[in-house]
């Protein structure tokens, strides 16, 4: 079994309703939780970088994406928008690149692993949400 300890200063909540999940679903098992410094840690251990597993923490790191990006904490429908970026190249090429970062690291930080290694999904959602009021704002004009 490998270790892995993921951990979040903001998200918490997600990150135990996840580890509870994939508890429940038999992806990993969970040997200590808890507040440390600030900063939120589930320490778990997983037999293999299952599909179900790898899946599962990058929906909860989209997620975290788009949480962190204003324009999408407030908007339901650009939400679902997003979420169509789950059958797009980019979503699998952000796939193959977090198994092969879990592959290499016991270690995952929910905030850092989105600003610093999903640049290009996060500019992707940039340019959604930008389209969108850009499309907004000429309909309001006509």
């Amino acid at each position: 079994m490998k270790q892995l300890t993921i951990c979040t200063h903001r998200y918490s909540q997600q990150l135990e309703a996840f580890a509870a999940c994939a508890t429940n679903s038999g992806w990993l098992t969970t040997s200590k939780a808890g507040w440390k410094g600030g900063l939120y840690s589930v320490i778990c251990q997983y037999n293999s970088l299952t599909p179900a597993f790898t899946g599962g923490v990058m929906t909860l790191l989209t997620d975290i994406a788009l949480q962190e990006n204003p324009i999408y904490q407030n908007s339901l429908k650009l939400q679902d928008m997003a979420h169509d970026l789950r059958e797009t190249p980019l979503y699998t090429a952000g796939l193959r690149y977090l198994i092969r970062f879990m592959r290499h690291s016991r270690v995952l930080h929910l905030e850092g692993y989105v600003a610093f290694r999903m640049a290009e999904y996060r500019e992707k959602l940039d340019m959604m949400s930008y389209s969108l009021i850009k499309k907004l704002n000429l309909i309001q004009h006509d």
